[in-house]
Formats: C-alpha cells, structure tokens, sequence
C-alpha cells in the first residue's frame, strides 16, 4: 500500500488536508469520493507538502478575487445548457464548479449541491450563497423550482445580466473619449507649466529681464497650487463624502434623486436606463410565474434612483390594496408610456410580453440618449480644453519671442 496526501473541500466547503492509504491512485480517489469529499489534489507520498501549501496559500489568494457579472452570466449559460442537455441538478453544478476558474464561486457551488445533498431544497441552498444569488435571482429560482423550469430561469437570469452590462457598457463608452481627451489636456498643461515655462523664467532671470505678465501670473498660479493645491483636493474629496453622506439620509436622498432626473438630456437617459431595467425584469418575473406584487417588489431594486424606488414601492402597496396595475404606477416620477403599456398588457391578458417589448423600447431610446449626451458632452469638452491648452501656447511663445529678442 501506498501513502498519499490530499487537499480536498468538505461537504461545508472548508478545506481538508491529510494522508490516505491506498493501493493506487484511482483506489485513494475513489476512497475520498465516497466520503462526500471534494479533489483539490492528490499525490504519492509525504514529500509534496511544501507544494500542497504553496497551492493552498495560491487558492487562498485567488478566493480575494470577487465574483463578477461576467462570471455569473457563464454560470448561468452553463447551467441551463447542462439542464437542457439531461444532467441532474447536482451533477450540472458539481460540473460548473469544476469548469470555473474563480475558486470562489467553485467553493459556492460545492456548498449548494452539498447542501441538496444533504436533503436541502435548491433555492433554500442558494439562499445561503448571496454573492452568487441577488434577490432577484432567488426569487425565479424558486419559481422555476416550483415549476420544473429551472433551465428557462438560468436563462433569462443571463439575458438580464447580460442587458444591463450592455446599458453600463454604452454609458462609460460615451465618456471614455472626452475622459481621454480632458487627461491629455491636463497633462499637457502641466508639462507646459511645470517644465518648460519655469526653465524660460530661470533664463530670463539670469539675463535681467522680466518675462511676460501673463506667463508670471501662470507661474505664480502653478506655484500656489504646488503649495495650497491640497486643499481643492481635500474640499472636494468633502464635497464627494458630503453627497454619499446625504445619500444614506432617505430625505436628502430623495431630494438629490429628484433634481438628477430634472437636469436636462440627463434626466431622461437615467429615465430611460432605469425603465429598460424595471421593464426587462417586470417581464421576466411574470413570465417565471410570480406575481405582481412580488414583481414589483423586486423591480425596486434594480432601478436605483430613489424617485423610482418609490414609486414602484407605492405601487406594491397599491396593488396589495386592491388597485389594477395600471392604477398603482400612476406616480408623476414614472413615465406616461409605462402606464399605457401596462394598461395595454392588462387588457390584453399580456403584460409580461408588452413589458419585454417596453424594455426593448427603452434600451434603444437608452442608446440614442446615449450618442445625444455624448455628441453634447464631447464638443463642449473639446472646446474648454483647447481653449486651455491655446492660452498655454499663446504665452509659451509668447515667452520665447522676449527670449529670441531679448525684450523684457
């Protein structure tokens, strides 16, 4: 008999290390497997113990990286393809955690079908797992477990993931061009004041002449800035602190929420973001067979702006209340054409079809919104920073010709 040593994950997730004897391999495996254990690694002998630490310390380090959207869509694809395809519930997440390459989520998953193994229902097994399962991802596995269509559920999870990376996506692509442009002018600037205008000075000086009033006042600002530049960076770190601060207060909150969708090509983007949201996931929830009233318990929570968070909360109470759709999303923070919809989808016996199609509706506004405020954004940036940047150069030659003629 041989002696190896193993690194596995327990049924709780915590890793086991110690030595097995066996005849082979295959033998010790198949022993570790039988007692609901988890292969990490597996080798012959008691010399691999500095690289078995070394490979804990690695799954360690790798357990501080987070899960990500990205991670999450692929797990969802995955479990829906390998549900489609004939797999039992545990051997489909037992396979996704091995497919994964995040040892967090490979962890999770080991947890969740331990827990079913053990007797757990899957939704109370992914109730456990948060970073994995938002509330709304809880709430249409619960309904697709109860209805037996848990593939269809992973499904339109990633469809909802994926729809509002897609939204974030459009909007930090409509501001990387002018965020580009703003940090090459700043830097140029520097360069200009903090390098060459000051070597023009020190040469000037040695002459005994005076450099031009305009190039002094940028130097003397440049200076100031060296020296009490600080404090800008300290009051608007306070300014920034000061608005999170007033975020966590439900009445300022409110107030800042309000004002943001006042402001004008603004407002309606984030109109439009939040309702391509609330839209998507309205349907979504209906269409997995929960009902109104939970579905707009949920939407709340993926709108973000405190208005709508509001409005879609007195609209559950409405519901609860007795009142049709239609009437519970009269609130003037929510658009004219949601309300239409809604009633569209009530008398036709069709909301969730009608709220996927106002989703659709609302990404592509969302996406003409999105070209509008950067084709404004963009000119406006562009403008400031070359006059910036011209005034930089208007003295910079401005010097050089009282260096070339010797003027002061």
């Amino acid at each position: 008999m041989s002696q190896f040593a193993y690194l596995c994950l327990g049924g709780d997730g915590r890793e086991l290390r110690g030595q097995i004897h066996a005849l082979d391999e295959n033998t010790a495996r198949r022993q570790l497997r039988e007692r609901g254990l988890k292969i990490l690694n597996i080798s012959e002998g008691g010399r691999t113990g500095g690289m078995m630490m070394l490979m804990q310390f690695w799954r360690g380090f790798q357990r501080m990286r987070g899960i990500g959207n990205n991670d999450k869509v692929m797990f969802y694809r995955q479990m829906q393809l390998m549900l489609k395809s004939g797999h039992t519930l545990i051997e489909a997440l037992e396979a996704c955690a091995r497919l994964t390459a995040k040892v967090r989520l490979s962890d999770a998953l080991d947890r969740v079908a331990a827990a079913i193994q053990r007797g757990s229902g899957f939704s109370a097994a992914c109730g456990n797992e948060r970073e994995i399962f938002s509330r709304l991802a809880l709430k249409l596995v619960e309904a697709g477990e109860a209805s037996g269509e848990l593939g269809a559920v992973f499904e339109r999870l990633a469809a909802l993931l994926e729809r509002r990376a897609e939204v974030r996506r459009q909007i930090i692509t409509a501001l990387t061009y002018p965020a580009i442009v703003v940090l090459l002018a700043i830097g140029v600037v520097i360069f200009m004041v903090t390098f060459t205008l000051p070597r023009f000075a020190t040469f000037l000086a040695g002459r005994g002449k005076s450099i031009p009033w305009e190039a002094q006042a940028m130097l003397d600002t440049a200076d100031w800035l060296a020296r009490w530049g600080w404090l800008i960076g300290v009051a608007v770190a306070a300014v920034v602190a000061g608005i999170f601060l007033l975020r966590r207060i439900p009445k300022a909150r409110m107030w800042i929420d309000r004002r943001l969708l006042e402001i004008p090509v603004m407002g309606k983007t984030l109109t439009c973001a939040a309702m391509a949201q609330a839209s998507w996931t309205f349907g979504v929830l209906l269409k997995s067979r929960l009902t109104v009233l939970e579905a707009l318990r949920i939407c709340k929570e993926v709108v973000g702006n405190g208005a709508f968070v509001q409005a879609f909360s007195q609209a559950a109470e409405q519901v609860l209340a007795g009142k049709t759709l239609t009437l519970a999303l009269e609130h003037p923070s929510l658009p004219r054409l949601l309300r239409h919809m809604a009633a569209i989808g009530e008398k036709s016996g069709q909301v969730d079809a009608v709220m996927e199609l106002l989703g659709t509706h609302y990404q592509k506004e969302l996406e003409a919104r999105v070209k509008l405020l950067a084709s404004m954004i963009e000119p406006a940036l562009i403008l400031c920073c070359v006059s910036i940047v011209g005034l930089v150069y208007y003295i910079f030659f401005k010097t050089m010709f009282t260096v070339s003629t010797g003027g002061g």
